[in-house]
C-alpha cells in the first residue's frame, strides 16, 4: 500500500521534479500526478513530445525511488450539450490516460459528467476503454456534486453523477470491473446535503473501491483540508475500508492547503501530510 498526495497543490514549491523529490524526502512513497487545466501536468499533456517528456519524468522518479500510483485526468470530462468542448476534452483525456500508463499509474481518475445519467456516462467511459486497456491503466470513477449558489451564505451541494452510493453503483454495474473502478472521494461523500456518507458508499461499492481521495470537509463546503482538522469522523471510514478488504493506496487530496502556505513551510507541511497518510496506512494494514 503506497502513501501519496496530489502534486498540484505544491506547484509554488517548484517544478514537477522538485515536487516529487520533496514528497519522497518527506515520507511519501508515491505521487498523484495532476493532469488537468492549470495543473502541473498541463504543459506536459499539451506538448507535442508528451510521450518523451513523460518517459523522462518516469526515469527520474524511478531514480529517486518514488512511483506514480494514480493520476487525475482533465475535468469536467464532458458538459451536457457542449459538443465542441466535449470533443476537445476527449483528446486530452486520451492523452492523460496514455501519460498515466507511461508513468506507471495504476488508476487514472476520470470524472463522470455531472449531469449525465448512468447510461449517458457509460457511453462516455466506453469511448475511453480501449485506450485504458492499451495503456494498462484502470479508470477511476469519482463521486461528484453540483453546487447551489457557490460561495454564498445559502450554498449547499446538489446531487450529481455518482454523488450517492446507489447511483455510483449503477454507474459501475454498467462497466467492466477489470478496467473501471471506484475512486471514493471521502470529502465529497461527507457533504451533508447529498444524504450519503463515505462509509455507506465504501460498503456499497465493496471491492470496486480501488482508490480514494482522502481529505476533510466541514460537511457543507468542499474544503479539501487536512484530515482531523474539520468535520469528518474518520473512525467509521477506516472500519469500512477494513471491512471491504481495501487494498488500494492512501492518497491525500488536501488540494487547497499548500496553496495557502508560504513556500518556506512546504517542506514541514509535506512531512506532516506524510505522517497523516502513514497513520491511515498503518490503521488499514492492522
Amino acid at each position: 500500500m503506497y502513501v501519496s498526495t496530489e502534486i498540484d497543490s505544491f506547484k509554488k514549491y517548484g517544478d514537477n521534479r522538485e515536487i516529487i523529490r520533496l514528497l519522497k524526502d518527506s515520507g511519501f512513497t508515491a505521487y498523484d500526478f495532476s493532469i488537468f487545466v492549470y495543473g502541473h501536468g498541463e504543459k506536459l499533456m499539451l506538448s507535442d513530445d508528451y510521450r518523451e517528456q513523460a518517459q523522462e519524468f518516469r526515469t527520474f522518479a524511478d531514480s529517486i525511488g518514488i512511483v506514480c500510483n494514480q493520476t487525475h485526468a482533465p475535468y469536467p470530462s464532458a458538459i451536457k450539450g457542449d459538443e465542441a468542448y466535449n470533443e476537445k476534452l476527449r483528446g486530452r483525456i486520451i492523452r492523460a490516460i496514455e501519460i498515466s500508463g507511461i508513468l506507471g499509474a495504476k488508476v487514472c481518475v476520470v470524472h463522470p459528467c455531472n449531469d449525465y445519467t448512468a447510461e449517458e456516462n457509460e457511453k462516455l467511459y466506453r469511448f475511453f476503454e480501449p485506450y485504458a486497456r492499451k495503456a494498462g491503466v484502470k479508470i477511476g470513477l469519482e463521486n461528484m456534486w453540483n453546487s447551489y449558489h457557490w460561495g454564498e451564505p445559502d450554498f449547499h451541494a446538489l446531487p450529481a453523477a455518482c454523488s450517492d452510493h446507489a447511483d455510483f453503483l449503477r454507474h459501475l454495474e454498467r462497466l467492466p470491473s477489470d478496467v473501471f473502478v471506484a475512486c471514493v472521494d471521502i470529502g465529497h461523500a461527507e457533504l451533508k446535503a447529498l444524504g450519503t456518507s463515505a462509509s455507506e458508499m465504501i460498503e456499497t461499492l465493496g471491492s470496486r473501491v480501488q482508490a480514494i481521495h482522502l481529505h476533510d470537509v466541514d460537511g457543507v463546503n468542499d474544503n479539501h483540508t487536512i484530515p482531523f482538522t474539520s468535520g469528518i469522523d474518520f473512525e467509521p471510514i477506516i472500519e469500512s475500508l477494513r471491512k471491504i478488504g481495501y487494498n488500494g493506496d492512501v492518497t491525500l487530496e488536501c488540494a487547497y492547503v499548500a496553496k495557502r502556505y508560504p513556500v518556506e513551510l512546504h517542506a514541514s507541511l509535506a512531512r506532516h501530510l506524510a505522517d497523516i497518510a502513514n497513520y491511515f496506512k498503518k490503521r488499514l494494514e492492522q
